[in-house]
């Protein structure tokens, strides 16, 4: 229903921000570890979808930046009866990653450094030509072409 809620945003209202906040991970925390492997699979398909629409459509396709980041890590503790948490404050638990795509940014580039997540709302602003003066953290620097 995300994604295609997104797809109609998309479509019919054209925002220039968009937001799809899936939180379908965050069901492994009913015990069940396939619930986080299938979360992915929905992602992804979600993901795939989002961006052929972008690209099929003459307002978004070559003047659209995408962040893709989840907002926590996930522990790989054998020992908890429920895998995949992030409620340990286990270094892997605040470890991300982040995909930016977009014009300007170097494509198969990759950043293998410690960032913080704060990064990202003033990343996202300076992409889109305004500051964000009140986000915390410093904009991304090296993801030009």
């Amino acid at each position: 229903l995300l994604t295609e809620l997104a797809l109609w945003s998309i479509r019919d209202l054209k925002p220039r921000l968009m937001m799809i906040n899936y939180q379908d991970p965050d069901y492994v925390h009913w015990g069940n570890a396939s619930h986080y492997t299938r979360a992915i699979h929905v992602i992804d398909d979600g993901i795939r979808q989002v961006v052929e629409a972008l690209d099929r459509d003459d307002h978004y396709r070559d003047n659209t930046f995408i962040v893709i980041t989840p907002d926590c890590g996930r522990d790989a503790n054998p020992l908890m009866s429920v895998p995949f948490q992030h409620h340990f404050n286990t270094r892997s638990a605040h470890e991300i990653w982040s995909l930016v795509l977009g014009p300007g940014i170097a494509a198969g580039r990759v950043m293998d450094r410690r960032v913080d997540q704060t990064a990202i709302a003033p990343t996202v602003a300076a992409l889109m030509g305004f500051k964000a003066d009140r986000a915390e953290g410093d904009v991304l620097s090296g993801l030009g072409a």
